[in-house]
């Protein structure tokens, strides 16, 4: 089940969930559209997309000029999702009116975020191992490899590089698209954030980890078993929860 909503259309499905949409990024534009009576099976699969659901994914997701917001829900049985445009405005993200929402069995939570990541990154041309530096030192590396290497190589052997590792390479020389992704369970506001970054080079994966950042090269295949994992133990997380409130 596939609908294209108005935002009016949205805003009266939205509405008929009875969640609380106040801090949601997909909450309606407009107010409902009062003639509007929601499909019980549409509102149902907003009610998943919208925090009814087991485990969640939020994304944000696209290129410098336009892209895509989503929220995604699944239980054992069905997942929802709802997307809205995006398109860049002063250097911000700003909604498109309008809403993609969709019902599928709750297999299809992975392959419906990946129908969400921008193309590009099939294949990976970096070394695996993943890279990690303390946050600000990246930020030296990014900001400074162009304009003065020695700067970036010390910030590197700081972090016990013996030079610029070829992931820090490929960020410095920019990147083209990017993900921002957080898995959520019903107890669990934020069980896991992610960002991946798009290079010339393939994918590269953020994770912050105290005060270092985590750089994982990825190709898109990778991403997509790395949400599996996420997943898993997301629906893990929801499990255990259910079992210590009943």
């Amino acid at each position: 089940m596939r609908h294209e909503l108005a935002e009016p259309e949205w805003a009266a499905v939205a509405g008929s969930t009875g969640l609380d949409l106040g801090a949601s990024p997909l909450r309606p534009l407009t107010d409902t559209d009062a003639a509007a009576d929601p499909d019980e099976a549409v509102v149902a699969a907003a009610g998943l997309a919208l925090g009814r659901a087991d485990v969640g994914v939020t994304l944000l997701a696209g290129t410098s000029d336009r892209g895509v917001l989503a929220q995604l829900g699944a239980d054992d049985r069905l997942l929802g999702s709802a997307v809205r445009a995006v398109v860049a405005a002063g250097g911000e993200p700003q909604a498109v009116p309008g809403v993609r929402l969709a019902a599928a069995p709750a297999h299809r939570l992975v392959a419906e975020t990946m129908r969400l990541v921008p193309p590009g990154g099939d294949e990976r041309d970096l070394p695996a191992a993943p890279v990690a530096i303390d946050r600000h030192d990246a930020l030296v590396v990014a900001r400074s490899l162009d304009i003065d290497p020695r700067v970036a190589l010390a910030a590197c052997r700081r972090a016990g590089h013996d030079d610029v590792p070829p992931v820090l390479r490929a960020l410095a020389r920019g990147t083209s698209a990017s993900v921002t992704l957080t898995v959520s369970t019903g107890a669990t506001p934020v069980h896991a954030v992610r960002q991946w970054l798009l290079t010339d080079s393939g994918w590269v994966g953020l994770t912050l980890r105290g005060s270092r950042v985590v750089h994982a090269p990825r190709s898109r295949d990778e991403l997509a078993t790395e949400l599996v994992a996420l997943l898993a133990g997301a629906y893990d997380a929801a499990r255990a929860a259910r079992r210590r409130a009943g």
